[in-house]
């Protein structure tokens, strides 16, 4: 016969078993199907048109209504150029606004405002917790076809100099941008950023915590408030800017018209002095497009990437050949290694100035430390990927470098 101190001592245990049982059961409960979460959620996803002063549209991208009476998340470059905008919901209404709510320049983020009432909303989710392998949903317009859904997974988090971004795999077109990124439970994440043109699935989009702190029915500005900040924005070069950050190695210069495709693209770079990219989200971008080409790309089809900039030439040595960019954006610049004879794409190093902190954040703290003549090295050795990857210490302890080589 069992004694009551040992039925007794079984009962914590059952009982988390039993709690483990249930957390499981709620978990799958949570966890939507993609045509639910289509359902319930994309009648709050619409299209955003930028009108020019006829009335013309010269943009076009996405966004999601965040209050019933109609606050309206997107990205900052769909609105660029606009006079005035056009939204259309889901269900064929139509508004017309100039009014905004608020705006983030560094994360590419604004909240426009529509004089709506008891309006379909998207579910907010907490960004902080996603994780890499986790299951996505996009909703958004690609060339203004409605709520076009794509499906992928969260395969990467990326630290930018002000922000981090979500690297997925779900496809996107020009249009998508402003749209909805779902988890698997129908809350929304994410803010669908930028793809890059060259069709691989290698997408951006802004976690969705950035904007929580930004959401009200307040309207602060308008659309030509907005306007003249983005053309003083784009206006600035580096000696007229916050100062880009310094090196203490050469910082190179290379162009770059870029594979990536925001819903609008600038016309930066024709100059070395000039940043390539005014946000650092498309300047990384770019970076990881030429490392995914290392051991591929040959030095004409990068100069035929980079056809709009003037690429300078760094030192060159008996095995390889340097271009640089000496502004990436206006917080890190590039250097590419291409080997000789064949001028294939062998090195490309982007050069920051980011606390050890920030590499950990960003490629994990499975490395060795070493020493190399007055340098130390962070050392990740060889990736998954077949590449490998290393990073450059200064005497303070900050990362100035991030490079991979083949």
């Amino acid at each position: 016969m069992t004694s009551p101190l040992k039925i007794l001592s079984l009962i914590p245990a059952f009982a988390i078993c039993l709690g483990v049982a249930s957390v499981n059961a709620q978990d799958k409960q949570s966890s939507k199907s993609t045509s639910d979460i289509a359902r319930e959620q994309s009648q709050a996803v619409v299209v955003i048109e930028s009108l020019n002063e006829s009335g013309s549209v010269v943009e076009q991208g996405s966004g999601f209504l965040v209050t019933s009476n109609g606050a309206i998340v997107s990205n900052l470059h769909v609105i660029k150029g606009a006079s005035s905008l056009r939204v259309r919901l889901p269900n064929g209404d139509v508004y017309k606004t100039v009014d905004v709510i608020d705006v983030d320049d560094s994360k590419d983020i604004i909240i426009i405002k529509i004089k709506g009432f008891n309006l379909p909303v998207v579910k907010l989710g907490d960004s902080d917790q996603t994780e890499i392998g986790e299951a996505i949903v996009a909703i958004s317009s690609p060339e203004g076809l409605t709520n076009s859904i794509s499906t992928g997974v969260i395969s990467g988090v990326r630290r930018l100099e002000t922000h981090r971004v979500f690297q997925i795999t779900a496809p996107i077109s020009q249009g998508s941008s402003g749209g909805a990124l779902f988890n698997s439970s129908g809350e929304v994440i994410g803010i669908v950023t930028y793809l890059f043109k060259s069709g691989q699935n290698i997408n951006f989009a802004v976690p969705v915590n950035y904007v929580r702190g930004m959401v009200s029915d307040q309207v602060t500005t308008s659309l030509e408030q907005i306007q003249s900040r983005v053309k003083s924005l784009a206006a600035r070069k580096p000696d007229g800017a916050p100062a880009p950050k310094t090196y203490e190695r050469p910082v190179l210069e290379e162009p770059i018209e870029s594979q990536i495709q925001p819903a609008a693209r600038g016309k930066l770079g024709l100059n070395p002095q000039e940043p390539m990219f005014l946000r650092p989200d498309q300047a990384l971008a770019f970076f990881y497009r030429l490392v995914e080409g290392i051991g591929l790309y040959s030095m004409v089809e990068v100069n035929d990437l980079a056809r709009t900039a003037a690429l300078l030439k760094g030192p060159e040595n008996d095995q390889a050949e340097i271009l640089t960019i000496k502004y990436l954006d206006f917080y890190s610049g590039l250097s590419m290694s291409f080997k000789k004879p064949e001028g294939q794409l062998s090195a490309v190093e982007l050069l920051v100035n980011w606390s050890v902190d920030d590499l950990r954040n960003t490629f994990g703290d499975k490395y060795k430390k070493r020493a190399s003549g007055k340098q130390n090295i962070i050392d990740y050795g060889k990736l998954p990927t077949g590449k490998y990857l290393t990073a450059i210490i200064d005497s303070n302890g900050n990362v100035r470098s991030v490079k991979f080589t083949k």
